[in-house]
């Protein structure tokens, strides 16, 4: 039986006063790019890397890519990568952000992005639509089906595909707004009360 979580209610749009006061405190730029969760290998953040290497020399320039979240497998190789890829001056990372300071994240950020290989849910995705931020997803794991059809979705092992569609989200305005307003509306579909429901049914 599958029943779905759902996210904090801390994650939610925030006050313009608040929201301007911790773009200062983390010290965030104007339009950035979000990816959330533990860096390893399951969340493709080498793949996420190259694209972003890649819509860079495409166009030019590109928003700073913020990865916020913990060490995980392997970390020493993002780490690597970054620096072999040229984009040490580009990507930050925030290790392991309190809930206060994801939530600013989140509704700082211009897009968030998680092209992993494998989720077995997408908590994230859903943390992110709560903030009113659009999202870029793999079509890999539980991510399509929690995303419902709100989200742009790619294979995450095409570096072409996941590049253009950065870049798209981030320069087509009406796509963002139009994501914006799915995920606020798929997000509803989601709540604890629901999940102790149906967790109860599971038992009867």
């Amino acid at each position: 039986s599958a029943v779905w979580l759902a996210p904090d209610r801390a994650f939610s749009p925030i006050e313009p006063a608040t929201l301007t006061a911790a773009r200062a405190r983390l010290q965030l730029p104007e339009r950035f790019v979000l990816f959330t969760g533990t860096l390893e290998p399951r969340k493709n953040v080498a793949g996420l890397l190259r694209a972003y290497r890649q819509w860079r020399d495409r166009a030019g320039h590109a928003p700073s890519l913020i990865l916020a979240g913990s060490r995980g497998w392997l970390f020493d190789e993002t780490q690597s990568l970054i620096h072999q890829l040229n984009l040490q001056d580009n990507v930050r990372w925030i290790d392991s952000p309190p809930a206060a300071d994801l939530v600013a994240l989140y509704n700082a950020a211009s897009l968030c992005v998680l092209p992993s290989h494998y989720e077995g849910f997408g908590l994230t995705v859903l943390e992110a639509m709560a903030c009113g931020i659009p999202t870029l997803i793999s079509d890999r794991g539980s991510l399509p089906e929690i995303a419902g059809g709100a989200s742009l979705v790619v294979d995450p092992d095409n570096v072409d595909e996941l590049a253009e569609a950065l870049a798209r989200l981030m320069d087509d305005e009406a796509l963002r707004l139009d994501l914006r307003h799915k995920g606020f509306e798929r997000v509803t579909e989601f709540s604890w009360d629901r999940c102790a429901r149906e967790t109860l049914a599971v038992y009867h």
